[in-house]
């Protein structure tokens, strides 16, 4: 009998029987309900795994559901399928969060059978439990890869123009395959692993820029530093160091800094952002948009990039609200000085959109997911070709 046991409450019997032939197919047990009495008695009588539910039902609802959930102390992972709006899912999947359930996303029917999948696969995956002796091992036999996303020139006539690119860690875990870094990286970031993780990757970036200036490529490469880290006032010259190391100019790496991780204190991240700058890095402020930065203080930082955060560039095409906060993140960024970098690109109206703004660079998989180092070459060079880059890899 698997493992993996899903529980659905849709009101819909049709959609419910689509969402589980689909979850048979990977293996799940599933049950249907319809409605709240018998998804209590499932519940009770065989603990789910999984739970999709709907938002909207006959005397009931999926808030209402994910409150009780929590109640129970639910550790199930709870994905939501419904035929609301994007906010009201958005807002759903928060309340979820901030309950304290193990939240797996939302999808909105009618539901593409490609997303349904990966969302149950997301669910399979997070049960294959990893440790931070496990990472710690990781880093030591060298079982940690970095995959790299272009960032292109969004003002160029050339498409794509691809002028830096983010690094992006990867594990390649000997018995569960390839885990993306949402797998590991706050299990870095609770234990004294995140310096020893980030100096790893650094080591490989360092290692790449060097083989790619043998074969003419000038790639700068945005590196993510966690919050936990700057609180090291040593931490610009442990890192300049290890740059000075590979004979690498400090130029060509850009360290990424989210808003919320600035901002926490912010006269100590000042001293240690200003000796970075002061020592030739660059300083981008990441996933702007989602803190609370006071402007006062953002000023004072010595950043000269902004981030756009992807889950205000992923809604452009059907959210007016996150085109005002996009139109005036970027007027903002522009006024202080700052270039700005758009995350989370997936379609040509957002391009668009973005260009207008003046937006100097932008990265998604409209232009290219993160790829290999021997692939990010052969787009840099297909982009820089009379021909130019037409078409972004599958």
């Amino acid at each position: 009998m698997s493992s993996n046991r899903l529980l659905v409450i849709d009101d819909e019997p049709a959609v419910a029987e689509v969402i589980g032939n689909c979850a048979e197919k990977l293996d799940f047990g599933v049950t249907i309900v319809t409605e709240a009495e018998s998804f209590w008695a499932s519940y009770s009588a065989s603990p789910p795994s999984v739970i999709l539910l709907d938002l909207q039902m006959p005397r009931t609802d999926g808030v209402e559901l994910l409150r009780a959930l929590a109640e129970k102390e639910c550790s199930a992972h709870v994905g939501i399928i419904s035929g609301a709006d994007s906010r009201v899912l958005a807002t759903a999947r928060r309340i979820g969060e901030d309950n304290g359930l193990n939240m797996l996303g939302t999808l909105q029917k009618p539901v593409r059978m490609q997303d349904l999948r990966a969302m149950l696969r997301k669910a399979i995956n997070e049960k294959q439990t990893v440790s931070a002796g496990d990472l710690s091992q990781a880093i030591k036999d060298d079982q940690l890869i970095v995959h790299y996303q272009p960032k292109v020139d969004l003002g160029s006539e050339r498409q794509w123009d691809i002028k830096a690119c983010e690094a992006l860690v990867r594990w390649e875990h000997p018995r569960y395959g390839l885990l993306m870094p949402d797998r590991f990286i706050a299990l870095a970031e609770n234990s004294d692993l995140i310096l020893p993780l980030t100096n790893c990757v650094l080591g490989m970036v360092l290692r790449q820029l060097r083989e790619w200036d043998k074969d003419g490529l000038a790639l700068s490469v945005a590196v993510n530093i966690a919050p936990q880290l700057l609180g090291d006032l040593a931490l610009p010259d442990k890192i300049s160091g290890l740059v000075s190391g590979f004979d690498v100019s400090p130029s060509r790496l850009i360290l990424e800094i989210t808003e919320t991780g600035a901002m926490t204190d912010t006269s100590l991240t000042m001293d240690i952002l200003t000796r970075f700058r002061l020592k030739g890095f660059g300083l981008s402020i990441d996933d702007f948009g989602t803190g609370y930065s006071s402007l006062i203080q953002l000023h004072r930082m010595p950043f000269n990039e902004m981030k756009i955060d992807r889950s205000f560039v992923m809604e452009l095409i059907d959210n007016e609200e996150s085109k005002k906060i996009v139109s005036s993140i970027a007027g903002l960024g522009h006024s202080l000085g700052l270039s700005l970098c758009a995350e989370g690109i997936e379609d040509e109206e957002a391009l668009m959109f973005l260009r207008s703004l003046e937006c100097e660079t932008g990265q998604g998989y409209l232009i290219s997911r993160p790829v290999p180092p021997a692939e990010m070459a052969e787009l840099v060079f297909a982009s820089a070709s009379k021909s130019g880059w037409n078409r972004p890899p599958a």
